[in-house]
């Protein structure tokens, strides 16, 4: 069964408590970078990005589980230049 990556997340955050996101797929050589937008960013990111780099980790084994030739999910590689978010980027360079 091949994995599903953007209906799984939309699963995952729903289960989670997220109801209003908007995912957008970009697929990289790199892998699958999943863009979330969220009105609850700060809660999505967590302390120093720590929630969305654990999500990112879950959802990949949770790939990897359905099919393990699934594209790794790739954290967002910079910060966005949106005033919304722009002070909202982990360490690591993740954004929600």
């Amino acid at each position: 069964m091949p994995a599903q990556p953007k209906t799984t997340l939309e699963q995952l955050l729903h289960h989670l408590g997220f109801a209003q996101v908007t995912i957008e797929e970009h697929h990289l050589e790199e892998g699958l970078l999943l863009d979330v937008k969220s009105d609850d960013a700060g809660r999505l990111i967590g302390r120093q990005g720590q929630t969305l780099s654990e999500l990112q980790y879950i959802l990949n084994r949770l790939l990897f589980h359905q099919d393990p030739a699934a594209p790794k999910v790739m954290p967002v590689p910079r910060p966005r230049n949106n005033a919304r978010f722009g002070d909202r980027c982990s360490n690591n360079g993740m954004c929600a």
